[in-house]
């Protein structure tokens, strides 16, 4: 079972509780907003349909690999354009 453990006090946002089944080897990546909403100098934002490339281009990417590849492709992404919010990642890996 995933659990999402949230700590800001607004009771007005509905979060979602999600099960799932993992298999040997299964992988799990979750990120903030900051993730989708980096942008390069146009101001046009990274956005979730260039994650799978990042994230998929490497079947074999260890849970640390994949955060440096997305972290790889918005940094190709957004060149020298400074990020106005946290861009943050966490991976995992269920090995049985």
């Amino acid at each position: 079972m995933l659990w999402a453990f949230f700590s800001y006090p607004c009771t007005e946002i509905r979060y979602s509780e999600y099960e799932l089944q993992m298999e040997k080897g299964s992988k799990i990546f979750v990120y903030t907003d900051g993730v989708p909403e980096a942008s390069d100098s146009r101001h046009t934002l990274f956005g979730t349909n260039r994650m799978p490339e990042a994230l998929n281009g490497d079947s074999s990417a260890s849970p640390r690999e994949l955060i440096e590849n997305v972290t790889a492709a918005i940094d190709r992404f957004a060149g020298s354009a400074e990020q106005f919010d946290d861009i943050t990642m966490l991976s995992l890996e269920y090995r049985g």
